[in-house]
């Protein structure tokens, strides 16, 4: 079964393509608790007691999952090997997006069945920079501006950019959440240039897209 390397807090966290064999006799997991937030979901649990175990697998679906005949497809995203572990932290999640989870308890060459399901969703973006404006200064030169976001996380903002309609570029970054300006120097006359700006938190969560700028250079 295939695993997705994934960045979690704890020590003993292994990526590998080893498959266990099902042991209907050995516990399963079956409380797990779970905090989202935008791009991330700790999960915490109390590690089996009765038996000498030797951690956990960690299964999850993708992201908006269609179910097929009521069931999502369960992809092992990481080997714990320590049975006195209890949190990991899965990273890098679509923000507003619906994952589900399971658990099973490792012991040599076995594995549990699947412990408790968790339907979880992340968090929604952050809301978006709200005052927006853009003009044209020079034949090469658009000046952008806006109202520092109110949220003290954030540390940058992301420029984006659509010429003629076409689909949205990053173009450059501005860092420092109380800087609120940019100025592209790569206009050329006759083309319709389209901008907003995108929030970048210091834990990489991110906001809605600003308001649109479109302007005509000349």
């Amino acid at each position: 079964m295939a695993i997705l390397i994934l960045l979690s807090g704890c020590a003993d966290l292994i990526t590998n393509t080893y498959s266990y064999q099902v042991n209907k006799d050995l516990p399963k997991l079956t409380t797990i608790n779970a905090v989202p937030s935008n791009t991330s979901i700790a999960f915490e649990w109390k590690p089996v007691s009765d038996m000498k175990m030797d951690g956990v697998c960690i299964y999850r679906s993708a992201p908006n999952a269609l179910t097929i005949n009521n069931q999502k497809e369960l992809k092992k995203i990481a080997t714990i090997l320590n049975p006195f572990a209890s949190h990991f932290v899965d990273k890098n999640l679509e923000q507003n997006s619906n994952y589900t989870y399971t658990f099973s308890t490792i012991k040599g060459a076995y594995e549990s069945s699947y412990g408790a399901i968790l339907d979880l969703k992340t968090l929604s973006a952050m809301e978006e920079v709200l005052f927006f404006q853009g003009a044209q200064k020079a034949s090469n030169m658009i000046k952008l501006i806006w109202r520092p976001h109110s949220d003290i996380r954030i540390k940058s903002y992301k420029i984006e950019r659509s010429l003629n309609g076409a689909e949205w570029r990053w173009i450059d970054s501005v860092e420092g959440r109380m800087m609120s300006e940019y100025i592209d120097t790569s206009i050329i006359p006759s083309n319709r240039y389209q901008y907003r700006v995108i929030a970048v938190a210091f834990d990489g969560t991110f906001s809605k897209p600003s308001p649109i700028v479109s302007i005509d250079s000349k």
